[in-house]
């Protein structure tokens, strides 16, 4: 069984095909999306999905901690699948984001579990500013 279905199945909740849906839409996107987005392309596999039960159910996978949500600049949240440590450059200018890893903020990590006996179980880091396309335009 594909990693999500077996976590919900585990917590003992049904594999709904609106469930499914959500989970392959963010699986297989590779990028952040609003709520409204994954709505749409849930839509597609599942034409009576209502947009309540999208919400419902990121909550749920946040809950489950196979998703995570993060504010990009907006008024609303994006959510992508779980992934390995990674950060986001935001530009405030064309919404673009951009993702990177970081040695440097890996041993940052582990310098705060070690000194301060904290353990780490998520993360959210993003450095807003301008991309060199927007940056170029832009005065002083």
């Amino acid at each position: 069984m594909k990693a999500g279905l077996r976590e919900l199945k585990r917590a003992g909740f049904k594999l709904t095909p609106q469930r499914r849906a959500i989970l392959e839409t963010l699986k297989s996107s590779g990028k952040h999306m609003s709520v409204e987005e994954i709505h749409e392309k849930v839509k597609t596999k599942c034409p009576h999905a209502g947009l309540a039960t999208t919400y419902r159910t990121l909550d749920l996978l946040k809950e489950l901690n196979l998703v995570t949500d993060i504010n990009l600049g907006e008024e609303h949240k994006h959510y992508e699948w779980k992934r390995r440590h990674h950060y986001h450059l935001v530009c405030l200018e064309c919404g673009d984001v951009v993702e990177f890893r970081s040695n440097f903020a890996i041993k940052i990590e582990k310098n705060v579990l070690k000194d301060y006996d904290f353990e780490i179980t998520d993360r959210h880091v993003e450095f807003c500013g301008y991309c060199s396309r927007c940056a170029g335009g832009r005065e002083g």
